[in-house]
């Protein structure tokens, strides 16, 4: 996984780094644990594309959220001014990341998501409003401009060479009684009860879903709980316990696309019962959940495959560790599913259940969908047949010729859409669709990063782009789910479709391939 540091903090990257994946050992099925393939049973297509959101926190390059002050990624703290920064301990917050008390001289800093503004070239006026008694002020290079009794205003200074300012608020001093709680910022001149930017509304307009993996945070792999899940009130949106599950629901009803959820791996029975229930009696008419029990369970760069497998082996699954951690997935996603199946059995066509496996390997498929009774509980087998991550391999390693790189992209593109057709024989067999929980290109180059970024913004990505979806389309023909909706390009990938909200369509191939995706499609 990688790392960044801003701000004193450093913080794991781990959706927005596609890491080295390891392939599944193929080892032998059979046995009283594993059913019978199907004859093959025709499935209904649901054709479309999705796109899976950027984390909901300030560095992404994307602003969801209208209140500036929910993205922090939690308080950061320092005992004295002059003293190092460091993380504020939860235990000195309340359920809602309210600073309960700050000793003399204490300091704790709230970074702020950018506005699309400050991603141009003139300030924005930022009006920060809290409950509570404390002293709060804007802070990093930013200074007010007025002053109220819970109230200040500043100008976010516009971008420079390219790159956005950070600004952030501090607060000082907070009444133990009374403390300093409920911070909001947003443009003075945005309306004060809006949930979501209505820029990164109309971002998504076409596209049929959107998976909130990253919103989640379930690559974390942290233990959550119903009682301790983070609400609207919450002040940090974007820390591990993720963004809560009424903004995403909301976000799905007002910008009219499926939500697609994926459970944590630690999730209680209660957890998963009471945010199946809220989805159920919260999402809009005719809108479908999507739901997956956690993330790429298959691949030993997430914590929760090791989990798995060493669960798996505990449980006598099997005896051979491939195999037991993806027949443990299969049973810990079939317990969730029987859950959510159960919340939804008044109106099951409101649900879509989810196993990702892997593309590249088609056992894992074989293995989870085989398992037990696994494939009862499941509508939808999903991969991720990304395009273009061994470009750079071997041989190519040194590859810097443009048109050099974009014929290879091309065939390599063809190649993940036969993966695709692989993978949807094997979902077709066992009655289930077949869709993409991620994908899009996969290009990675930690030694070359402005022949990446070359790469990314030639025109002839838009022409891969427009082959992949319509050779998926053709091919596949059901949901594709890009990933990412934003990210900037750096040593760990260039994943968004879009370098930072705001950015004009002409100078985004990839999504401007998307956006004409979707205006074909539908």
């Amino acid at each position: 996984m990688a790392t960044l540091t801003i701000f004193g903090r450093t913080f794991i990257i781990s959706t927005s780094s596609k890491p080295v994946i390891k392939p599944a050992v193929k080892a032998p099925t059979g046995g009283s644990t594993t059913s019978p393939s199907p004859s093959p049973v025709p499935v209904p297509l649901r054709s479309g594309l999705g796109l899976n959101l950027t984390s909901a926190i300030y560095y992404s390059g994307e602003r969801a959220l209208m209140n500036l002050a929910q993205g922090s990624g939690g308080w950061m703290w320092q005992a004295s001014w002059s003293a190092p920064w460091g993380v504020l301990d939860t235990g000195r917050l309340d359920g809602t990341d309210t600073v309960k008390s700050l000793s003399p001289g204490e300091v704790a800093h709230l970074p702020l998501l950018p506005p699309e503004g400050a991603y141009g070239t003139a300030p924005v006026r930022v009006r920060c409003s809290w409950a509570g008694k404390g002293t709060l002020a804007p802070g990093g290079i930013v200074s007010a401009v007025s002053q109220g009794a819970n109230s200040f205003e500043f100008d976010w200074a516009p971008a420079k060479n390219g790159e956005v300012m950070p600004a952030r608020v501090t607060l000082s001093a907070t009444d133990p009684s009374d403390p300093v709680r409920k911070i909001d910022c947003r443009e003075k001149s945005a309306s004060t009860t809006a949930l979501f930017s209505p820029d990164f509304v109309q971002s998504l307009a076409g596209y049929r879903l959107v998976r909130f993996l990253d919103w989640q945070n379930v690559n974390q792999n942290a233990t959550v709980t119903w009682a301790t899940r983070p609400t609207l009130d919450s002040q940090d949106q974007s820390g591990a316990r993720g963004v809560a599950v009424e903004y995403m629901v909301g976000l799905a009803n007002e910008a009219g696309v499926d939500p697609w959820f994926t459970m944590p791996w630690n999730a209680d029975d209660t957890y998963i019962r009471r945010f199946a229930e809220y989805v159920r009696d919260n999402l809009a008419s005719g809108r479908v959940a999507y739901v997956e029990m956690s993330n790429e369970v298959w691949n030993y760069a997430f914590p929760v495959t090791g989990q798995a497998r060493d669960e798996g082996l505990a449980a006598g699954l099997s005896t051979n560790s491939h195999e037991a951690m993806l027949r443990r997935y299969a049973e810990k996603s079939a317990a969730m599913h029987r859950i959510w199946t159960d919340v939804f059995k008044a109106n099951p066509g409101r649900l879509v259940r989810v196993v990702s496996v892997q593309s590249a390997n088609a056992w894992t498929a074989e293995t989870v969908l085989g398992f037990r009774d696994t494939a009862q509980y499941v509508d939808a087998v999903a991969t991720a047949p990304y395009f273009g991550g061994a470009l750079f391999d071997d041989a190519r390693a040194g590859w810097t010729n443009l048109d050099q790189i974009f014929a290879w992209l091309g065939a390599d593109v063809d190649a993940a859409i036969a993966r695709g057709v692989e993978s949807k024989a094997i979902a077709t067999r066992f009655g289930k669709r077949s869709i993409a929980y991620e994908g899009g290109q996969h290009i990675l180059n930690r030694t070359n990063l402005p022949l990446l970024t070359s790469i990314q913004r030639d025109p002839r990505m838009y022409d891969l782009y427009k082959k992949y979806l319509s050779g998926w389309q053709k091919q596949v023909g059901d949901t594709m789910t890009l990933f990412n909706s934003t990210s900037p390009i750096s040593q760990h990938g260039a994943w968004g479709l879009r370098e930072y909200a705001g950015q004009p369509l002409a100078q985004t191939p990839k999504r401007r391939a998307a956006v004409d995706y979707n205006n074909a499609v539908y």
